[in-house]
Formats: C-alpha cells, sequence, structure tokens
C-alpha cells in the first residue's frame, strides 16, 4: 500500500491548522530597545500621561521606521499634561526634521518650535533654557545676543546640574 498519499493528507492538515492558529493570535509589537510595548507606551500617554511611558516611549522611537510620530505625543505631553520636558522635545523634533535633511525651517514652523522652547524655559526645563541660550550666542532661528545666551546658558547648566 502506498503511504505518500496519506502523508500528504496529514501534512496539509496539520499545514491549515498551523495557519489558522498564527491567525488567531493576536500580534503584539516588541520594541528593539528593552521597553514595553510600543501600543502600551503610547495609550498610557494619551490617557495618563505617564510621564516614565512618555520617556520610555522616547526610546522606543528610537528604532522606529516613523520617529517623527514621537512629535505627537511631546505636543499632547506638553497641551494636555503641562509636561515641561515635552515642550523642548516638541521643538526638538521640529527642528531637527529640517536640520537632517539640510533645509530651512519655514517661518511658521520655527515660531511654532520657538514658541515650545520659550514655554520650557518658563517651567525651569535644563534642556530648553541650554538651548535657548545657544540659539541667542549663536544667533540662529533668533537675533544674536550674547548677554542673554551666556545669561541663559548659566542658568541651563545650574538647572541641569552640570
Amino acid at each position: 500500500m502506498n503511504m505518500k498519499p496519506i502523508y500528504v493528507l496529514v501534512f496539509i492538515s496539520i499545514f491549515s491548522i498551523s495557519c489558522q492558529q498564527k491567525k488567531n493570535q493576536a500580534v503584539e509589537v516588541i520594541t528593539m530597545n528593552n521597553t514595553r510595548p510600543i501600543n502600551e507606551l503610547k495609550e498610557l500617554v494619551l490617557l495618563k500621561g505617564d510621564t516614565m511611558a512618555y520617556v520610555e516611549l522616547k526610546t522606543a522611537y528610537l528604532n522606529e521606521k516613523y520617529k517623527e510620530e514621537y512629535l505627537l505625543y511631546s505636543i499632547i505631553m506638553a497641551d494636555k499634561y503641562n509636561y515641561p520636558s515635552a515642550y523642548y522635545q516638541v521643538y526638538d523634533c521640529l527642528t531637527s526634521v529640517f536640520e537632517r535633511q539640510g533645509r530651512t525651517i519655514d517661518k511658521d514652523t520655527k515660531a511654532l518650535a520657538l514658541k515650545y522652547l520659550n514655554k520650557g524655559v518658563d517651567l525651569n526645563e535644563c534642556q530648553a533654557t541650554k538651548e535657548l541660550g545657544k540659539l541667542y550666542l549663536e544667533g540662529k532661528y533668533i537675533p544674536k545676543d550674547t548677554i542673554l545666551g551666556k545669561k541663559l546658558s548659566v542658568k541651563g547648566r545650574k538647572i541641569c546640574g552640570f
């Protein structure tokens, strides 16, 4: 008796059952940065303003294809939850998109970026304060003012502790 047809039938049955089981399994996206699943982090940021999840989300986005999506969560953390660090991150996201592509930032985007940066400075966020000082010292995006630039740089180092 030839067993090949039986083996083929068994193989096809096992293969189809295996495929069906894979379809029924939920897909969980795990990042390569040892963070919690990115969808869990997004939900914690959106619904609860979880600052630890927000920081972790930044790490999770380091290797993601759509890094710019972090801008959305930064705006939410800044505007909805008034998280000081998020104000700097909005500025950084907006300006880095242009700088990475070697383009000049447009007037409206620059104004928006500077608005968020200044709000971070108002909230004594160290990175924002140091960055604004640097911008004044260089005359980048704003008129050069070395006195104000040095003052902000010193203040930023004090806030940051270095």
